[in-house]
């Protein structure tokens, strides 16, 4: 399965489980690891200047795991990803539209990726 055949049912397996995808909506984390082995992934993401999200999680083969949610604000953003102790990116971004979803996706051939969006 391709990252975006998975995020369309994630997308929509959220939208049955009563997600409706409005501004107000908490903003939800997730490690979504496509690559044959498992993996440890920690997170650090501030958010105006202030940590919002600090996790590790371990997500399986093939597996998602929730690494955290916060509130939504405009504003600047830093999310710093660890892949197995090691530094996968820290990237900063600006954002003036709300968004939902900011997810760590692990590829098959275990490169990593941020990817922010709407949720349904």
């Amino acid at each position: 399965m391709n990252r975006r055949q998975y995020l369309a049912v994630l997308t929509s397996i959220l939208s049955l489980a009563g997600c409706t995808g409005r501004p107000g909506d908490p903003i939800t984390m997730l490690a979504v690891n496509q690559d044959d082995a498992s993996h440890t992934v920690t997170v650090w993401t501030i958010q105006r200047e202030k940590l919002a999200v600090a996790n590790t999680v371990d997500v399986a083969s093939k597996k998602t795991a929730q690494i955290g949610q916060m509130t939504w604000k405009s504003g600047q953003y830093r999310v710093t990803v660890q892949l197995d102790g090691d530094v996968a990116f820290a990237r900063e971004f600006q954002s003036d539209e709300w968004f939902n979803q900011l997810d760590v996706f692990i590829d098959s051939d275990g490169s990593v990726e941020l990817n922010r969006g709407r949720a349904a």
